[in-house]
This record gives C-alpha cells, structure tokens and sequence, in this order.
C-alpha cells in the first residue's frame, strides 16, 4: 500500500508490519536529510540495516497532512518502486481507514464517528520499541497462530518457530521451495510455499493461499509467529480503533492478489560454476522427474539453469544430471 508524499520524491509503502520508518539511504542523501547516528538492526537471514539514520524536518503528503522531525532508519536498497516505507505508527496512531478500493488512507484525528458494518478482528495492538503494531489471531488449515497484519509483505508467512511448533516444514505436504527475505542486506533464510486450504481470522475465511514458511530455527520474523499480507488485507477494508487497540475490517469484493511460486519445485545452489540442486519440492516436476537433493546439474550457469527452468505452466525441460538425461515439464504443483 503506497502514499505519495511529495512529487519530486515519489511514494513509500504503508508498512503496518513496520516498527520503524525506512527510507534508500541514496535517496536519503539526494534530499539533503540530516543525518543521525543510528544502529545495526537485525531480521530475516541477518543483517537489515547498517546504515545513517536520517531525521525528515517536514513529511508532506500528496492529500497536503504534513508531518515534523520525522525519523527514518536508512536501507541499502529501494523497496520496488518506492524510496521507502512510513512504520504501523502512521496507521495506529490516530483511528483510521485503509481503503484499498479507493487506494485510499483516511486519518480521524478526533476519533472515528462509529464502526457499523464492520467486524472486530480477534487481536490486539502489541508495542515494540515504542509503536504499536496490529496482531491478528488466525486459523491456518485449523493451526493457531498470531500474526502481524503486514501491509508491507505480499503474502502469508511463518517463522521458523511457527514452523517448527506447527509440524509443518515435516508433514509431507507438496511445497515449492524459495527464500524468504526481509528489508535490508541479508541473504535471506530458506522457506517453502505451501498451499492453505483454508485461513480463518475470525469470521472472515479465506481460501486456497499460499503460505510462505521459513525454516525451523532461523532467525525470522521480530518475535512473531508470521504475518498476514496483502493476499488478505487488500481484500478488506481496514479501520483501527486506537482507545481499544483493536482492528476492524469488512469485505471489498477485490479479488485476491495473483501469488506466484516456482512450477519448477527447484531450488538450485552454485558453488564456483558447479551447478547442484539445493531443494526439489515434494509433489513438484521436478521430484517426480527423480531430480534430488544434491544432483549435479550438467551443461550451463546458474543464470542459464534458472532461465531453463523457471517458465510457465507446461513447458517442457531438458536437463543433464550428471551422465543421466531426465525431461519433466510444469503441471500445477500447487495442490
């Protein structure tokens, strides 16, 4: 979810996951912002920021709300095509809307008139380092779990401790394998896709998402349990109640945000040019095709492996393991 806040800088993500404001460190620089001396931070697959801080003297958004001495910790790269992100402080301070309909963020300074036709979400506002952010208690395929609502992250996703707790990772279900990253310079964790067939929050059900999980015992996810993107929220409308530190939401009649995932089921790791299977997800082309675990690939880089097998549903690929040819081709793994 993206504001404009000025038209010679561009637009920064809404980030109710985010503690702290970020902003491009280069983009910082361009301005003029004043620097400060700030702190290595610490997520997913390790180091997130070892950058200035800087301090905005005046935040002024496109709808003309303006802001003072506004803190941002600095990031080595752009988030997409926004220089930055405004933390959950922006959402949680002040009663206020999300209208992914409209692409719209409404604040009610003197409280909001009333919440009829909205439903309380089972949850609470959790503080950390001084903000507070929105924790949601669901459902996945019957797990319970709290998580954070994350307007900054596209998709559902675990910790490893979620992962670990709910028996997930070794249950035997397909899965495509991936990493999972955060903001910052890490080089992320290994994590999986698995497909949900239903996440309950409340009244609210939601079916057939892909769910991100990040492998048992890495460092993810600041404390939580995982977090609620916007395969979920943006099909909602979103209110805060502040007095109560609670969430509202009803339905928008959106549709789901198309998710993606490998169709392959590979996961491929280069070590000095030797090319070798780092992951094959099981149910996935690529395991049916008897591909495994640590099978050298024969016959290209890594840039040229990824291209041969990456693609869309029902090409057909050739590869040489070691002196063995194998073909498989991309049915839906997704089941």
């Amino acid at each position: 979810y993206q504001c404009d806040w000025s038209s010679d800088v561009g637009s920064s993500d809404l980030d109710t996951g985010g503690v702290l404001s970020f902003i491009h460190d280069g983009t910082a620089k361009e301005m003029g912002l004043d620097k400060l001396q700030g702190r290595q931070m610490v997520g997913v697959g390790g180091r997130v920021a070892d950058y200035d801080w800087y301090s905005a003297r005046e935040v002024r958004l496109a709808s003309g709300t303006r802001f003072t001495n506004m803190l941002f910790a600095a990031i080595g790269r752009k988030l997409g095509d926004a220089v930055g992100s405004f933390g959950a402080g922006m959402f949680t301070t002040y009663d206020s809307d999300l209208d992914f309909v409209k692409g719209e963020w409404r604040a009610y300074v003197s409280g909001r008139p009333d919440f009829s036709g909205l439903t309380r979400l089972p949850g609470r506002f959790t503080k950390e380092r001084g903000a507070d952010r929105i924790e949601l208690d669901a459902l996945i395929d019957g797990y319970a779990v709290k998580c954070i609502a994350d307007t900054g992250a596209p998709g559902m996703g675990l910790s490893g401790r979620a992962a670990r707790d709910s028996g997930l990772w070794d249950s035997g279900k397909p899965y495509a394998p991936t990493r999972a990253y955060g903001i910052g310079d890490g080089d992320g964790v290994a994590a999986r896709f698995y497909r949900a067939g239903e996440v309950k929050i409340g009244p609210m059900i939601f079916k057939d998402l892909l769910v991100k999980v990040a492998e048992p015992g890495t460092l993810s996810g600041n404390g939580s349990q995982g977090l609620i993107g916007l395969s979920v929220l943006s099909q909602l409308h979103l209110s805060t109640d502040v007095s109560a530190g609670a969430l509202y939401a009803a339905r928008n009649n959106m549709q789901a945000p198309q998710q993606r995932y490998p169709l392959s089921g590979l996961y491929l790791d280069d070590d000095k040019g030797r090319i070798s299977v780092a992951d094959a997800g099981i149910g996935s082309p690529a395991a049916k095709a008897g591909l495994r675990k640590g099978d050298v690939l024969l016959g290209g880089d890594l840039s040229a492996m990824i291209r041969a097998t990456t693609g869309g549903e029902g090409k057909r690929v050739t590869l040489d393991r070691e002196s063995t040819r194998l073909n498989s081709s991309h049915p839906d793994i997704s089941r």
